[in-house]
């Protein structure tokens, strides 16, 4: 089992029962009625995507790339919603440090009614560049939004290939509708043992059953304009320790990893995933590894990128978490940047949402961090953005 996990964390258990509760129950549907109605209503999505004007989707990239720096480093930070529903305080912090995305958790989901008037109004504090909206809707123990067609993970991996890529696909379908961008989603942990810290979560216990539906996940998430997230990436299923509260150290060497753990990472690399999370995990018998945990292990993102071929975005786990706690918060921030990721998440941030960002604005001027790394990354984000 899992250990309990924070309601506020972006990988914790819904808010609460009476949240659930404000949504009408329905029966889960069935095999055929989920296939059937999932590409029906996936399509009227698609349709809506292919009617965006061509020349917006060309011009994202050079439009990130000529915002004012401050604005610039602000999009590769995602941080947590405030309420269920848009205060004026919260208004003026997004139009203040305007940040490239927002979480939300089951702390911020209210009625259907307040949270689409919540997510079109964080949309709407920045009209030039609205933030991504994001969620954490794995299904069963990690759900935000009620009423999710599909399964928890463990029956979807027991499902085959077409019944789990339509199953994400009516889930992703099902937030849509809410106005989200992105599901920080699929697990791609593999829980080896039933204390697992991901027993609940992993598609199953072994390498291949958790591939082949990671990748059907990813395939049914893309077929919308939902933005998918492969995690954690290296893997979190060999462990117990629940990375919300401790460091865990993995002692799995490289060589086995790429014959298990790796498995279902390339499975969503294979299928077109979008971006992949960092875990905060330590993997010390692997060369060159240091005292970094993955989410901003140099380590972990030369694996990601030389050696798995990742080319889209790369995004830490909440940095929040008190798993990092030994190190100082404006240190994670400039090793994560440092070793190449592209988003750094806060759902429990240790700092103000504008000192982070003006620490590496800062850094900048100073010399000590070229814009043009920040670009690099504003590049992979266009291509988020562009869908």
């Amino acid at each position: 089992m899992n250990q309990p996990l924070s309601p506020t964390s972006t990988d914790s258990p819904p808010h609460s029962d009476a949240t659930n509760a404000a949504f009408p129950v329905v029966s889960r549907l069935s095999r055929r009625a989920l296939v059937g109605g999932a590409i029906g209503s996936a399509g009227l999505i698609g349709a809506a995507g292919r009617a965006r004007p061509a020349e917006a989707k060309r011009s994202m990239t050079a439009r990130l790339l000529g915002l004012p720096l401050a604005e610039k480093v602000a999009q590769l930070f995602v941080f947590e919603a405030n309420g269920t529903s848009m205060s004026e305080a919260y208004d003026e912090r997004l139009r203040t440090t305007r940040p490239g995305g927002v979480v939300l958790v089951g702390a911020n989901v209210g009625t259907p009614e307040e949270l689409r008037a919540f997510v079109r109004a964080i949309h709407d504090s920045n009209p030039e560049m609205p933030p991504l909206v994001a969620v954490d809707q794995e299904g069963g123990l990690v759900s935000r939004v009620p009423d999710d067609p599909a399964p928890d993970p463990t029956e979807m991996g027991q499902l085959s290939s077409a019944e789990a890529r339509a199953a994400s696909e009516a889930r992703a379908v099902h937030l849509r509708r809410f106005g989200f961008d992105v599901n920080l989603a699929p697990v791609a942990d593999i829980a080896y043992a039933s204390d697992s810290s991901m027993a609940m979560r992993s598609y199953g216990t072994d390498p291949s059953t958790v591939a082949r539906t990671v990748a059907a996940v990813v395939t049914g998430e893309r077929r919308t304009r939902i933005v998918g997230s492969a995690k954690h990436f290296p893997g979190h299923g060999r462990t117990s320790l629940d990375s919300h509260d401790l460091l865990p150290s993995l002692d799995v060497t490289l060589d086995e990893w790429w014959e298990t753990d790796a498995e279902p990472f390339r499975a969503a690399i294979a299928a077109d995933v979008e971006s992949v999370m960092l875990g905060h995990l330590r993997f010390p018998n692997w060369p060159g590894w240091d005292d970094a945990a993955a989410s901003f292990s140099p380590v972990a993102v030369d694996l990601l990128r030389r050696d798995l071929g990742f080319t889209g975005v790369i995004v830490t786990d909440d940095l929040g978490m008190d798993a990092l706690a030994a190190w100082d918060p404006l240190e994670v921030v400039d090793r994560a940047i440092d070793a190449g990721v592209d988003v750094l998440l806060y759902v429990r941030p240790p700092l103000p949402d504008a000192d982070l960002i003006g620490h590496l604005v800062d850094r900048i001027e100073r010399g000590e961090l070229s814009e043009d790394r920040i670009d690099k990354s504003l590049r992979r984000i266009a291509r988020i953005r562009r869908r």
